[in-house]
């Protein structure tokens, strides 16, 4: 690509550059005295905030608080054993001493230590803004903490406080994020705005916008910069790369930097101006915009064929759930709390130290009687994770979590790559298969269940390909012949075995066929079975795309019955609405009995026959009509 000057000029006609530029230089006093780019100034803001006798009049309120973020927290779950976390909650912590860079016997600086005389608390806090980790720094910390107090009775508490979430090298951490510190402020500021000086609401206000900026906390600020850089590429790249020279060995910018090179010198000033007129705005656009992280977790769906609905594309954490486990929302349950995408469970990919990516499944806030069940079934499948887990009041639970290397982190196809290899990899599909036969384990309830799990727990490794094989055609045609499904009526596919009824008929007479074509035969109705990818075979029945006034009619119709559809299913330009589908574990797919069996219980299921009922009920009123 060629990149001119000229390509700069069109960002002056960019509304969405205008508005995030004026988002971003709008007054803020601790942006003027860059608080916001300096880690020992966050410093300085902490240690005031969590003294309780400081000027802020907030007592020990910000350290209560951070104390139970550090409970709450997915991560910290097996840390801190035995610690009594409910009897600090309920202490006023008047005599909390709050120092700042102590010297450590090996002369490295603590940035943050706390000292609670009357509860024999210790917080030893390394806070991370931006800067790395060293060597041995977070060993030295806390060995210099014991050495000082050595009493029995003492709890010392290790934190590791950082802004993107980083891993600690030492595993006796607890991690904290600035995301926990934000949320902890404003809950003050909402729910203590009568009480709370107004001074010091308008500092901790100005301080909540720094946090937002550094966090990307703000959506319409990250919308406004990927619209920005989509339409803009170039002249955010060409201004951001001539001042920015730590890029030059990556390839892709190999080209920009030539063109600069060959700039005369009146060229290169106009550069440094225009960038430094916007320098905050320009950075912003292209960090988020040439987030490779996010632009390969694009992809990455694509490939994977994962739909709109079932994952977010995240800056920092981009996060899915396999579609079929939408189903198991009936048996499990959804979340107690705003949680990821609504579901029991979540995978996310995020970006680690040392070129690593690493990928998490994780167990989320379902109501507890359920959550203790499906981490008990788990358990019967050898599904590993803290044992603390399963005590009431635990929220988050990762079962999963392995990583791999990026190549090359200015490649987005290496990092697709990586990511691909962690989602096909052996152990992953193994966990989606013992997911699926718990949640089924507890569905039935019945004894037979017990039965299959110990049969199940022999027959996993054949379920272990990575890729899902197509499902035995003499299954399906062993079903349809059992259950008189003729075969004008039934289409034998290798991944999608799909078949009508009769009563379909007499819908079609009565609303007409598809306005598109639609599978094989371009009638209302449809089923169809699936292989999923965790080894269940799955039953949907599908409502196709009638033309508009037809199928809003049929639907108005079912309705009254007391079959649900959402609203978005009730547009004339809606094409696909699923009616039901249900799941089932099948552990030897090459069990043609086991397999055809399998599609006849789902088939024979109670409520799918109700369904079947309500239909046969509309199509028998073109005779009364």
């Amino acid at each position: 690509m060629t990149y001119s000057l000229e390509t700069i000029s069109q960002l002056e006609h960019s509304k969405e550059f205008a508005k995030l530029h004026q988002k971003f230089h709008q007054f803020n006093p601790l942006k003027v005295l860059r608080v916001d780019q300096f880690e020992i100034r966050h410093s300085n803001i902490l240690a005031w905030l969590l003294d309780p006798n400081e000027t802020h009049q907030l007592g020990g309120f910000f350290l209560k608080k951070m104390l139970s973020r550090l409970v709450m927290r997915a991560e910290n779950e097996g840390k801190g054993e035995g610690i009594d976390f409910l009897s600090f909650l309920h202490s006023s912590f008047h005599d909390a001493e709050v120092a700042r860079e102590v010297k450590t016997h090996t002369n490295r600086l603590i940035d943050l230590f706390v000292h609670v005389p009357s509860q024999k608390l210790v917080l030893v806090i390394e806070n991370k803004f931006h800067a790395g980790e060293s060597d041995g720094q977070l060993a030295d910390y806390l060995a210099y903490a014991k050495l000082r107090f050595p009493e029995n009775g003492y709890t010392i508490l290790p934190i590791f406080l950082t802004l993107a979430n980083e891993e600690p090298s030492e595993d006796s951490y607890l991690l904290l994020g600035y995301e926990d510190v934000l949320e902890i402020i404003e809950q003050q500021l909402e729910f203590n705005k009568d009480t709370t000086a107004d001074a010091i609401h308008d500092f901790l206000s100005f301080y909540i916008e720094v946090l937002k900026e550094q966090l990307v906390h703000d959506e319409e600020a990250v919308q406004l910069a990927l619209e920005v850089y989509e339409g803009n590429k170039s002249a955010i790249d060409f201004l951001f790369l001539s001042q920015n020279k730590n890029f030059k060995k990556q390839a892709i910018f190999k080209g920009i930097y030539k063109q600069i090179g060959e700039f005369s010198d009146r060229e290169k000033t106009a550069l440094r101006k225009i960038y430094e007129s916007k320098k905050k705005t320009i950075d912003f656009v292209f960090n988020i915009g040439s987030n490779v992280l996010r632009e390969a977790f694009l992809e990455f769906v694509k490939e994977a064929e994962i739909p709109e609905e079932a994952y977010s594309a995240s800056i920092r954490s981009p996060n899915f759930v396999l579609p079929d486990w939408f189903d198991f929302e009936e048996t499990l349950g959804k979340p107690d709390s705003a949680y990821w995408l609504g579901q029991a469970f979540i995978i996310w990919f995020e970006r680690q130290v040392e070129n690593r990516i690493k990928i998490t499944v994780e167990v989320g806030p379902i109501p507890y009687e359920e959550r203790y069940k499906l981490l008990t079934m788990l358990e019967k499948h050898r599904v590993s994770f803290q044992q603390n887990a399963k005590q009431e009041g635990k929220k988050y639970t990762k079962i999963y979590t392995a990583w791999t290397e990026v190549k090359d982190w200015a490649s987005k196809q290496e990092v697709l790559n990586s990511m691909v290899e962690l989602y096909n990899a052996p152990e992953i599909n193994d966990l989606f298969r013992k997911i699926a036969l718990s949640v089924e384990g507890m569905a039935q309830q019945e004894e037979a269940e017990n039965d299959l799990v110990s049969k199940g727990l022999e027959q996993e490794e054949k379920l272990s390909e990575k890729k899902v094989p197509n499902i035995p055609r003499a299954a399906f045609q062993k079903f349809c012949n059992e259950n008189g499904i003729s075969e004008e009526n039934r289409n034998i596919h290798p991944r999608y075995p799909s078949f009508t009824v009769p009563a379909f008929a007499k819908i079609e007479e009565r609303f007409g066929s598809t306005r598109i074509n639609w599978w094989w035969h371009n009638g209302p109705f449809l089923f169809f079975f699936d292989h999923l990818r965790d080894g269940r075979l799955k039953l949907v029945f599908e409502l196709g795309p009638l033309h508009g006034e037809q199928r809003v009619a049929l639907i108005e119709e079912l309705e009254a019955f007391g079959v649900p559809f959402k609203a978005a299913s009730k547009l004339r330009t809606a094409k696909y609405t699923r009616l039901y589908s249900n799941t089932k574990v099948v552990i030897d797919w090459q069990d043609t009995e086991q397999v055809s069996e399998a599609m006849t219980e789902l088939f024979e299921h109670s409520k799918h026959q109700a369904l079947l009922g309500v239909i046969g009920r509309i199509g028998e009123e073109s005779f009364v009509r």
